[in-house]
């Protein structure tokens, strides 16, 4: 098919509304007759959960099929020869009115044991934070499985988490196998493998709306945790305007911020890869080298395909702030 109708995508988000659902999501996006949204699924290729392509001449596309079609000119030939037609992330907001569960997602090892492509490494970069919000990512001190297994026991499995107080632009690299928790009143994006795989470890005791309590996945958890604390779990970078800043580089995914007051060309020239930009402060408009045209505004997600090469944001009257992610 004709790369050159591949301009910059948009797709139409997966909303979820979770017992934890904050409202942060609906201010950021301006959603209109709706309470509470927990998860803003914005890319997403997850059997079940796929978003599709909300305008334009591939309107209805969902990520699989943009791959069958364009191939390499889509999502980038080392990406293509990688994963096939299974596209690589999953793009997130995330808004906590609650704690979310104690949890811990496995490894692609573990994952593909038990019959799923993927595990499930992410990161959260937080853009809107209430007074005393925190989280929880990673131990406090290394553990063995039997020292887990007696504070599991005893009910004390919150001791010995490593807690951190949130601000707008702190970031937490969460890889598959650390114990974490998003608390209350968190605002967040998420960048993640395509995976819907989450093993809950405690959940605070909580029950369902029919009152039971939650599942818990004792076996699964205990399996994937890796029981070694990290000195630092918060991403240390230099936040500066008009610049790219690499937050965190891995396999699994590269991820920068940029936050823009005037024209900045970014060039992606060396980037074998779609790009994806989840907006979250202010608009701006983007020209990119096919010479097409596009929005983007907070609350708003856009897909680069990998034929694109330069592409050119330009601010509207004020500060605009993105994510930047890609494979």
């Amino acid at each position: 098919m004709d790369k050159t109708l591949l301009s910059p995508l948009k797709f139409t988000p997966v909303l979820k509304s979770p017992l934890w659902a904050g409202r942060g999501i609906v201010a950021l996006k301006q959603l209109s007759g709706i309470e509470a949204v927990g998860e803003s699924w914005e890319v997403s290729g997850v059997p079940g959960d796929e978003t599709a392509v909300s305008e334009g001449p591939l309107k209805g596309y969902t990520l699989r099929r943009l791959t069958e079609e364009f191939g390499a000119d889509f999502i980038g030939q080392a990406n293509l020869e990688r994963y096939g037609l299974d596209f690589p992330l999953l793009i997130k907001f995330i808004s906590a009115d609650g704690d979310l569960s104690i949890q811990v997602h496995p490894d692609d090892a573990m994952a593909q044991r038990y019959g799923k492509p993927f595990g499930k490494t992410e990161m959260w970069y937080i853009i809107g934070a209430d007074a005393g919000a925190s989280l929880c990512s990673g131990f406090k001190h290394d553990l063995t499985p039997e020292e887990y297994d007696a504070i599991m026991a005893e009910g004390t499995l919150c001791d010995h988490l490593a807690a951190h107080e949130t601000h707008v632009g702190d970031c937490f690299f969460i890889p598959a196998g650390q114990i974490h928790s998003i608390g209350k009143g968190n605002l967040l994006i998420e960048v993640q493998q395509s995976s819907d795989l989450t093993y809950r470890v405690f959940d605070f005791n909580r029950r369902d709306a029919q009152g039971n309590l939650r599942q818990l996945h004792t076996a699964e958890a205990r399996e994937a945790l890796n029981f070694k604390a990290r000195e630092e779990y918060r991403t240390a970078y230099d936040d500066r305007d008009d610049t790219h800043i690499v937050l965190e580089r891995h396999p699994e995914f590269t991820t920068s911020v940029m936050h823009l007051t005037g024209a900045f060309e970014r060039d992606l020239t060396d980037v074998d890869s779609f790009v994806i930009l989840i907006a979250y402060e202010g608009a701006a408009t983007l020209r990119t080298d096919g010479g097409h045209t596009a929005t983007l505004k907070a609350g708003e997600s856009i897909l680069l395909p990998a034929c694109t090469k330069h592409v050119t944001i330009t601010p509207e009257g004020g500060r605009f702030s993105i994510v930047e992610t890609y494979v």
